[in-house]
């Protein structure tokens, strides 16, 4: 699940959007309980974002480096039901596609990411969507129906400007009779030259992801991993927080401490040389630029994991229980990987780099269309942001390959 289904996820998302949310279970767990359901409003607290930032920050900060569930099956297990519990009991109460909209973090983390795509679901002419009288895709005499009905997350097809909200379902595809709804090809990127404004939970939720990514990379290097995790396991040892916590703080610290504290100092200079007042946040509008950088590095990420457990698939297959190839790894007798191993892990490093510095390139452009179309000063702290994040993290993948024992 970790090594292929979540990485296979994440470069999906970048490269072509919500794909993974076209065939996810829970939405159709979701459609097919709204139908008995209370349909209730979703509370305005809940539409915000928050809730769903919150449900982001637990999933990453407790279940993953607290309780480890990405490295202990049974405790992935439990997240699992309780993921399908969450879907269960918000379907049942609210109305529409909740849980997909509202309530689940992966998408909302494929949402982001997707407005890196090189792919749009969109309208092939909006005149033809005006002059439709009937509207399919949006009446509520189809919101019932098992193909083509109404949209449950409530998009209009006309109206869609961006990747961060349409699940790929297909059924405003399905409803339209005039065959004016597509998926197709277009430049990478193109959603965040355009005026997108991210609300605060959004950007609460970005600077975690900016943060997690920029963890998940640099500590491919074991020597890089201990510089950066030298600072939370001091604090750790200086107050006596007890395992599992001390992951607990740990990635509260890296994930939302540090990222905080750059992106505020970043902020305050930007205002400063823009003769702004010193209290103003520019973050929030420069926001949306971190986000080809987070999500290439995640995407490199996931690359280099994906290769570098391709080495277990053979004996994934002959012993599906893992117990006897435990046990010969352990004593010994059984060796993997290999040249053509190692080649293959090489690639993997050479293409994240590329893609993490293709990221933070990107960055750097939207950073300066953004402070132009603001008037202001040339946006240098951003810039030593991205580039240092982008080199750092390309650096730890050239560390692993370099670096003896790394």
């Amino acid at each position: 699940m970790w090594c292929f289904w979540w990485p296979g996820i994440v470069l999906t998302a970048v490269l072509f959007g919500r794909v993974w949310c076209m065939v996810c279970p829970m939405e159709l767990i979701s459609t097919t309980l709204n139908r008995v359901g209370l349909k209730l409003k979703v509370p305005r607290i809940v539409k915000s974002g928050w809730v769903i930032t919150l449900l982001y920050a637990v999933a990453v900060v407790i279940g993953v480096h607290t309780f480890l569930i990405h490295r202990v099956p049974h405790r992935m297990a439990l997240y699992l039901l309780c993921l399908l519990g969450l879907t269960v009991v918000v379907s049942l109460l609210f109305r529409g596609r909740a849980f997909c909209s509202h309530f689940c973090p992966v998408g909302h983390l494929l949402g982001l990411y997707a407005l890196n795509a090189a792919t749009e679901w969109r309208v092939k002419d909006r005149d033809v969507c005006k002059s439709c009288k009937e509207k399919p895709c949006i009446s509520a005499k189809r919101s019932t129906a098992w193909y083509g009905r109404a949209c449950q997350s409530q998009l209009y097809p006309a109206k869609i400007s961006d990747n961060r909200d349409g699940l790929l379902c297909t059924q405003c595809y399905k409803a339209c009779d005039k065959n004016n709804v597509t998926f197709r090809w277009r430049r990478p990127l193109l959603d965040l030259f355009r005026d997108l404004k991210l609300r605060p939970a959004a950007i609460a939720f970005l600077m975690i992801v900016f943060g997690f990514a920029f963890y998940e990379v640099f500590t491919e290097c074991k020597v890089c991993g201990g510089w950066l995790k030298a600072f939370p396991n001091a604090v750790n040892a200086r107050l006596g927080v007890p395992a599992p916590w001390d992951g607990t703080l740990r990635a509260g610290l890296l994930f939302f401490v540090f990222p905080a504290l750059v992106l505020m100092l970043a902020s305050v200079l930007q205002s400063f040389f823009a003769s702004k007042r010193i209290l103003a946040f520019a973050f929030p509008a420069y926001a949306k630029a971190l986000i080809p950088l987070a999500g290439f590095t995640h995407f490199a990420k996931g690359a280099v994991k994906s290769a570098s457990r391709f080495q277990y698939v053979p004996g994934a297959l002959r012993d599906t229980a893992g117990v006897h190839t435990a046990k010969a790894l352990t004593a010994k007798s059984m060796a993997i990987g290999g040249p053509c191993q190692e080649a293959l892990n090489h690639v993997a490093r050479i293409v994240g780099m590329a893609v993490i510095l293709f990221g933070g390139v990107a960055s750097l452009v939207l950073m300066s269309r953004i402070a132009r179309s603001r008037n202001e000063p040339k946006p240098v702290a951003f810039w030593v942001i991205a580039l240092l994040y982008s080199v750092a993290a390309a650096g730890a993948l050239v560390a692993r390959m370099v670096v003896k024992g790394g």
